[in-house]
């Protein structure tokens, strides 16, 4: 059985995934991502006797973005073995043509909530009013790590495209994110990291 579990909710999908693979646990399981997936390495795993006769899982992350040549062989030794579980993690919602590849898999979707989306679309000069209360309700209800994560992917676009904000105020506040992060990851932060956000990005609306 193929099951794919997939979204814009990485959090949500990976904890999922890690659940469904802790319960299997007597099984031999061969994990590959999308930079070592290897066709060679898979169709020797499939075809070779697992220690102690256990049954095998092949758990493949991100198995949509290797390149063809290696996607296009491991889906067609995937397919030629689908009585074997495999998994199929992919950290972004997959399209339906990618799912119809295995169409008989069990799939979970993972979409993020567009009350984040909606903050940071909202993330806008003099927008503070707006802003401020959708930015408490969504880390009410989200987890902050994955707001930064969508609010930097965000801001960096802004960078190479078109931007309300000068690109120089921009800068300086994706910068000022970036040492923020590494303050709250190595404990040097005197206040929350939800506050200290907070005030990089009202100084950005100013």
């Amino acid at each position: 059985m193929i099951y794919i579990f997939h979204g814009d909710d990485q959090l949500k999908s990976r904890i999922a995934v890690n659940t469904f693979l802790d319960q299997k646990k007597d099984y031999d399981i061969l994990r590959l991502d999308s930079k070592n997936i290897n066709p060679d390495q898979v169709n020797v795993f499939v075809n070779s006797q697992s220690l102690f006769s256990s049954p095998k899982i092949i758990a493949l992350f991100n198995l949509f973005s290797t390149p063809k040549a290696n996607l296009d062989k491991t889906i067609k030794i995937i397919k030629s073995n689908e009585s074997l579980d495999i998994i199929i993690w992919q950290d972004k919602t997959l399209t339906a043509t990618q799912l119809k590849t295995f169409p008989n898999s069990k799939n979970e979707t993972f979409p993020l909530d567009k009350k984040l989306f909606k903050c940071i679309n909202s993330l806008t000069p003099k927008n503070t009013s707006r802003f401020i209360p959708l930015y408490h309700q969504v880390l009410a209800q989200e987890p902050y790590e994955l707001f930064l994560f969508w609010l930097k992917f965000n801001i960096r676009k802004q960078l190479t495209t078109f931007s309300k904000f000068s690109p120089d105020s921009l800068k300086t506040a994706y910068l000022q994110m970036i040492e923020l992060d590494y303050q709250s990851k190595t404990g040097q932060l005197a206040i929350p990291k939800e506050i200290a956000l907070e005030r990089i990005l009202l100084n950005l609306m100013k």
